[in-house]
Parts: C-alpha cells; structure tokens; sequence
C-alpha cells in the first residue's frame, strides 16, 4: 500500500532523514539559545508531571536494563573512568 495519500509526518522514511527534520529547527542555533530550549522542556516536562495525581510515582519509575544493556553501561563506565 502507498503512502502517498498520508500526511508527510505519518510517510513511511528512514532513520537518518527522520532525526535531520526533527533537528532541522535547531541546526544554527547559539548555545544560549539551545540552552533556554532545554530550560522550556523541563519546566513543560515538570508541569506535566506535577498535574498529575501520581507524578511521584512517574518521577521514581526506573525503565529496568536487559543483562546486555548493564553490561555495556558497566563497560562504558569502566572505560571513562580508565
């Protein structure tokens, strides 16, 4: 089936071409600027968890490792410390 007919943002495309438009309107930006983005995401980010009932649950919920994602963090660690 052909996805003509779909709005851009529901085409089928690749990683690469996905990342670069999501990027596209911050590429050229100053570091200040990038970092007042980042400041405006977490306040939305805290909004949206303080509004909820159980936003303390939300904050304490760690997703848990595969045994082969711990041992790449361990490596990983092992290595930046060395």
């Amino acid at each position: 089936m052909s996805d003509e007919k779909l709005p851009a943002s529901l085409r089928r495309r690749d990683d690469r071409s996905a990342v670069l438009e999501d990027i596209a309107p911050y590429r050229g930006t100053s570091l200040a600027e990038r970092s007042e983005i980042l400041s405006a995401l977490c306040r939305l980010a805290a909004e949206q968890v303080s509004a909820r009932r159980d936003g303390e649950r939300i904050l304490r919920h760690e997703d848990r490792r595969s045994p082969e994602a711990e041992r790449v963090w361990l490596r990983l660690l092992a290595a930046a410390r060395a």
